[in-house]
């Protein structure tokens, strides 16, 4: 019987504390490209302006789709920047003009006109529980 209480104990207040959990979901462009995916998740429009206090990511891109899996992601608005860094040198490379020449990406899919899309465009609610972003690379 005590082991039955606690075992209900742990339940509830596992449920209580809720592990938040976001997947993203990145579809790649250039799957065949190699390389690897840079991924910054940004709490505010400051943090997604300057990327401090951001949570980076760096993952191998292999397949078509690079799932990537969160753990203690708070409830929230968040945004994500994303960069195929085909040639592994750590920065997204860009042309004279600055416009990148490899594949880039952002939350919701969004697209700014003249540069990246505002945290606003970006943005996206994570709940309690398991909490799921998808978007697609470009260039």
């Amino acid at each position: 019987m005590r082991n039955l209480v606690l075992l209900f104990a742990l339940v509830v207040l596992t449920s209580v504390n809720g592990q938040q959990q976001l997947i993203i979901d990145v579809q790649l462009n250039k799957p065949t490209a190699g390389g690897m995916l840079n991924l910054v998740l940004c709490p505010t429009a400051d943090s997604y302006a300057s990327e401090k206090g951001c949570r980076l990511v760096q993952v191998k891109a292999e397949g078509s789709v690079v799932r990537i899996v969160l753990n203690d992601v708070a409830p929230g608005t968040y945004a994500i920047k994303a960069f195929h860094d085909i040639d592994r040198n750590g920065k997204l490379d860009t042309n004279f003009m600055g416009i990148p020449k490899e594949p880039y990406g952002f939350s919701n899919d969004a697209m700014g006109t003249f540069g990246p899309p505002s945290f606003e465009q970006a943005a996206f609610k994570v709940g309690t529980g398991t909490s799921t972003a998808r978007f697609k690379m470009k260039g």
